[in-house]
């Protein structure tokens, strides 16, 4: 029998995403964010499940990724906005600007990012308006600057790397897709191909055993498939609209989202919202750092 998920957050976030585990504070949190709102959360992992020991950055919105930084030594965060790279301060402070993006149009804002095996930021883009594929994937080194390593995807999404780092695997939710493709020390992706198809899947992780978690958006379900792209667990959640998954050992997070869903859905699924915790049979990896001078 499959475990049952339990609720870590009631958070009833907008649009929540973007789950970074920090192991690194006397404190262990989950980080997430609220994309809509532009709300980072550190959201303690021994601490009150109603929150009360949690703490919350405001960037301007939407905050659509982040993740851990050094910045000069100082501990900070490097995040993707509507349309650039920044970095912050551990306060939310915007002390730096790696990167403007310039959209083919307005409806366009970039969306998953995450840190790769040799350190620069992946960040992508997705369409609100058209849904038609101008969305792509950049790649940000600590230098700043961006180049497009990825591109004609409309929803670009679900960063993951093999645990040697030599395959990248990423999403399109508006086709519903899971890609794969050869990942090279330069950053550069090639050789793509199809991992699975056939559910909107969101955020990606991988476990110890180098099997990937995927959230999927709209079917309420997080789902592990063996390196063949084979399914080999299923997880329902009572929500529907599933985001982003990471670790802390074996408990695996998953945030969730509101938007998008009618008052009656809402009132169906009241925890939509919510970051939930997931017992698994296995673990996973320590978040890395962008290392910015």
């Amino acid at each position: 029998m499959n475990p049952t998920p339990s609720v870590f957050r009631d958070a009833r976030a907008i649009l929540g995403e973007s789950l970074v585990l920090d192991d690194t504070a006397a404190a262990p949190a989950m980080l997430w964010c609220d994309i809509s709102a532009g709300l980072l959360h550190r959201s303690v992992l021994a601490g009150d499940p109603a929150g009360a020991d949690d703490s919350v950055l405001a960037l301007p919105a939407p905050l659509a990724s982040f993740h851990l930084a050094s910045i000069g030594g100082e501990p900070g965060y490097v995040a993707s906005l509507g349309d650039r790279v920044v970095l912050a301060d551990a306060s939310g402070a915007i002390v730096r600007e790696l990167a403007a993006i310039d959209h083919a149009h307005p409806g366009l804002r970039l969306n998953e990012g995450k840190v790769d095996p040799v350190g620069r930021w992946v960040t992508g883009s997705m369409d609100l308006t058209r849904g038609e594929p101008d969305g792509a994937f950049y790649s940000v080194g600590p230098e700043g600057g961006a180049r497009v390593i990825a591109g004609g995807l409309g929803t670009a999404n679900g960063l993951e790397w093999s645990l040697d780092g030599s395959r990248v695997y990423f999403t399109d939710t508006g086709v519903e897709t899971i890609y794969t493709g050869d990942y090279s020390a330069d950053g550069e992706i090639t050789d793509v191909e199809v991992f699975h198809r056939g559910e909107m899947h969101d955020g990606l992780v991988i476990d110890a055993d180098g099997w990937l978690w995927s959230a999927v958006y709209g079917g309420g379900v997080v789902v592990r498939y063996d390196p063949d792209g084979v399914e080999r667990e299923r997880h329902v959640f009572p929500v529907p609209n599933l985001t982003s998954v990471a670790f802390s050992g074996s408990t695996l997070y998953v945030t969730s989202a509101r938007e998008n869903l009618t008052e009656e859905q809402l009132r169906a699924h009241p925890l939509s919202g919510a970051v939930f915790a997931l017992e698994t049979t296995t673990t996973g990896r320590s978040a890395r750092v962008f290392v910015s001078a």
